[in-house]
C-alpha cells in the first residue's frame, strides 16, 4: 500500500510549543523512510511567514518526494504573491497547496482574503484548513459557506467527539476532504467511508509532532474494502497533489 502524508511540517515555530522540532527536510524524510511512506505535503513552521515561504521554496528546489504548502497573508500587505500571480508562482516553485493562519498572523477571514479565495476556487488550488495552525473551525465554515466549491482539506485538532462537527462539512461541500490526523474515535473510519466514500479522506500524521505509524495501522486494519484503503493511504493524495497539481500547470479554471 502506497502512503502519502498530507500533514507534515518542519522548522521551529516560536509561536508553537513543539515537543519535537526538525529544522530540515532530511530529518523529515528519514522519518518517512523508517515508516515506509513515499512522500507528502509539507510547510515550514517559522512564525515569520515570508521567511518561512522563502526557506521552503529553497529547500524544495532539488526535492522529488515532498510538495510544498504556501502560507498566505492578506494581499493588501504585499507580503505574499498577489492573487493574480499565485497560480504561476506555485507552478514555478513546486507548491501544491496553500494555507491561512489567521489566529496566529492576526487577520480576519474570510473578510481579508476573498480575493485569494476567488482565485483558489477558480483554479481548484487546494486550501489546507488546519485548526492546529491557526484556522478556527468556525472560520473554516465561514470560508466554505462563501466559497462552497473550494477544494479544501480540513484538519480539526480536537480528537473527539467530532462527528457532529465534521460531517456537515462533508455533506455540504463536495470538494472538501478530511485529514485523518486527529480522527481518533474508536471505529470512526468505517462509518465515514460507508456514508461518504473512501475518496473524501486523506492519510495525515502531523509529524514530527505526532506519530507516523498510528494511522497507517488504522488504515491497514480498518473494516473497509481494499480499494478504499488504497485511496485513503495515498490514492486521494496522488489525485489532488501529484497527478493534476497546480505546480505542474495542469489545472484549468473552474467553469461550472
Amino acid at each position: 500500500m502506497d502512503f502519502f502524508d498530507c500533514n507534515l511540517f518542519y522548522g521551529p515555530d516560536r509561536f508553537e510549543n513543539q515537543l519535537v522540532a526538525y529544522d530540515n527536510l532530511d530529518d523529515i524524510k528519514a522519518g518517512l523512510d523508517r515508516a515506509g511512506i513515499s512522500g507528502g505535503l509539507i510547510f515550514r513552521a517559522d512564525y515569520e511567514t515570508t521567511r518561512a515561504n522563502r526557506d521552503l521554496i529553497a529547500d524544495l528546489r532539488e526535492e522529488t518526494r515532498l510538495y510544498g504548502i504556501l502560507q498566505l497573508l492578506p494581499s493588501m500587505t504585499e507580503e505574499t504573491p498577489s492573487p493574480a500571480q499565485l497560480p504561476a508562482f506555485m507552478k514555478e516553485n513546486r507548491l501544491a497547496a496553500v494555507m491561512f493562519r489567521p489566529s496566529h498572523h492576526r487577520f480576519m477571514v474570510p473578510f481579508a482574503i476573498t480575493d485569494y479565495l476567488t482565485v483558489l476556487q477558480a483554479h481548484r488550488i487546494p486550501v489546507m484548513l488546519n485548526s492546529a495552525w491557526g484556522m478556527p473551525l468556525e472560520k473554516a465554515a465561514e470560508i466554505m459557506e462563501q466559497f462552497p466549491m473550494l477544494t479544501a482539506v480540513l484538519t480539526y485538532n480536537y480528537c473527539w467527539p467530532n462527528d457532529r462537527l465534521l460531517r456537515p462539512f462533508l455533506e455540504r461541500f463536495p470538494n472538501l476532504y478530511l485529514d485523518m490526523t486527529y480522527l481518533l474515535t474508536d471505529y470512526g473510519i468505517p462509518p465515514l467511508v460507508e456514508r461518504y466514500g473512501g475518496r473524501r479522506i486523506l492519510f495525515g500524521s502531523g509529524y514530527p509532532e505526532s506519530y507516523l505509524g498510528a494511522h497507517m495501522m488504522v488504515i491497514k486494519h480498518a473494516e473497509i474494502c481494499e480499494e478504499d484503503k488504497k485511496l485513503i493511504a495515498g490514492g486521494n493524495f496522488r489525485r489532488l497533489f501529484i497527478d493534476d497539481p497546480i505546480w505542474k500547470g495542469n489545472r484549468c479554471a473552474y467553469d461550472q
